[in-house]
């Protein structure tokens, strides 16, 4: 999610994937600073999730090729 989408100025404040947890969450976030660098406005990563405590968090492992039903 950037705050001024298509704006090459703009900023990456966080990133979503499907999913979440009970409740009305349809997304988890992703910290900026767990995802590498990549060209372009989105790109597909594989994820780990990193227990700990407090709280557990999603880190990108590595950029991956998007699935064949994947949109572009």
């Amino acid at each position: 999610m950037r705050d001024r989408h298509g704006d090459p100025t703009s900023r990456t404040l966080c990133f979503t994937t499907p999913g979440g947890g009970p409740g009305n969450s349809r997304s988890t976030f992703v910290a900026v600073e767990h995802v590498p660098e990549f060209e372009g406005e989105s790109a597909w990563f594989e994820m780990e999730l990193v227990e700990g405590a407090p709280w557990s968090y999603w880190r990108a492992v590595r950029q991956v090729e998007p699935p064949p039903h994947a949109r572009t």
